[in-house]
């Protein structure tokens, strides 16, 4: 490939040569990245298709999600533009009415501090994805300090049983695991034999892990898919029901959540939580609105708190790089506005293409090499596949809620660009084409 690094730099190629090493291992089929896209494609197929089809309800999920759209885009833009002032009526109102002990972390590295102050002399967690707990970098902490991270959804319970550390889909973890795998798995560290279907290892599950969830569980951790600003409440989706034991089972359960998932009213929340169920074609089985811990009046009247449920509510707000990037206007400020519904992840080409090459630490698709960015800078968004990016804008015209995506990434490949880290230059492309029809060879 002579003349295919002309005006890259060392660092430049380094990060290229990465990213082509990865690539290379979707051709053997028995790479952990090639077992992961066979699957993924077909599951991208298949919800694209199912977008136009009715499941469950008497619409579409797109004729739900255009229904709403026009006031969801409105709904986050004005969160967006009046971010500091929506946080500060949603801190006071969780503080003096909800009961809720809550912090405002204007770092990851005070979030990361006031997590492992609650988490006491406790040295067990349980929790369920918390997204912004990686985000915010308390899950690398709870690792660093030996603390026993309990996985309760079924994905990731599978992935810790893999012990699979490459970057997967966050609503289905597991799903490059096929269930002949699962079960000698199973068997190896389990010693146990079951058959190698979905029901009996869901019920291998549920007989073994369940018990536990039900009666061991001190310390919780769950993220929110949104919180409303005027009564405090916290909302979570799920379809396993490991959130409703993670959050009621508990002595404390902490909530941690960047503060864009906040949103102006409570009819808002349930909004943004219908349209993450909605838009992905799950059956949403649960939708829990938290607005106390666990108490009860009926002694004379007097309001006692922990009775069944969680003793505490502790929230953990972390602003970090969001409040900055809302009154500055930083390039990714449209990043604020994200529901986190992940259906971009689906019909993104280079998702398609190069499945979770395509990829961060945080997670699958574009949003999460964004995130990189933000939190690591240029080099590592580069090394996670920025320039497999096509532009095609298939997220931007999907987003429900108006993301300019595909503006954020061309941002990022223009700072690469800069600083000589362009793979070969379309120069390099033009002449391929034009000598061998094909720009791959």
């Amino acid at each position: 490939m002579e003349g295919g690094f002309y005006n890259m730099s060392e660092k430049g190629r380094e990060l290229f040569e990465d990213v082509k090493r990865k690539i290379n291992e979707l051709k053997d089929n028995d790479s952990l990245y090639s077992k992961f896209i066979y699957i993924w494609r077909l599951a991208c197929y298949g919800k694209f298709k199912s977008y136009d089809l009715r499941y469950f309800y008497a619409d579409t999920s797109r004729e739900f999600v255009e229904r709403y759209k026009e006031r969801l885009i409105k709904m986050r833009a004005e969160f967006v533009e009046n971010i500091e002032d929506y946080v500060e009526k949603c801190v006071n109102i969780m503080r003096k009415t909800n009961k809720y002990r809550v912090f405002l972390a204007k770092t990851n590295e005070e979030a990361q501090e006031i997590f492992m102050n609650e988490l006491g002399d406790n040295n067990i967690i349980y929790k369920s994805k918390s997204l912004e707990a990686k985000d915010a970098g308390i899950v690398d902490v709870l690792k660093k300090n030996n603390i026993l991270i309990k996985e309760t959804d079924l994905g990731d319970v599978l992935c810790q049983l893999f012990d699979y550390h490459l970057p997967n889909f966050t609503l289905a973890p597991g799903i490059q695991f096929t269930a002949e795998e699962i079960v000698a798995k199973i068997k190896e560290k389990y010693h146990v034999e079951i058959e190698p279907t979905s029901d009996a290892i869901v019920a291998y599950f549920r007989k073994t892990y369940r018990p536990e969830l039900l009666n061991e569980v001190k310390v919780s951790l769950t993220s929110a898919n949104a919180i409303s600003a005027d009564d405090g409440s916290i909302v979570l989706v799920e379809n396993e029901g490991n959130i409703s034991l993670l959050t009621r089972a508990t002595e404390k359960h902490i909530v941690v959540s960047g503060i864009s998932k906040i949103v102006p009213t409570v009819f808002d929340a349930l909004l943004v939580a219908k349209i993450q169920e909605r838009i992905m074609n799950v059956d949403g089985a649960y939708i829990s609105f938290i607005s106390a811990p666990s108490n009860t009046s009926d002694v004379q009247g007097a309001r006692v708190f922990g009775m069944y449920g969680a003793k505490e509510v502790v929230v953990i707000l972390v602003d970090d790089w969001r409040t900055k990037a809302a009154k500055e206007n930083l390039f990714y400020k449209d990043i604020l506005k994200c529901i986190s519904c992940k259906s971009c992840d689906l019909i993104c080409t280079a998702s398609r293409a190069f499945g979770n090459i395509y990829a961060s630490k945080y997670g699958m698709g574009a949003v999460n090499i964004v995130r990189d960015y933000i939190h690591n800078g240029i080099e590592t968004a580069v090394r996670d596949g920025l320039f497999l990016c096509t532009g095609c804008e298939n997220c931007t015209n999907w987003c429900p809620v108006g993301v300019n995506l595909a503006e954020i990434m061309r941002s990022l490949k223009k700072e690469a660009t800069k600083k000589g880290l362009t793979p070969p230059p379309l120069k390099h492309y033009q002449q391929k084409i034009l000598r061998d029809k094909n720009p791959f060879k």
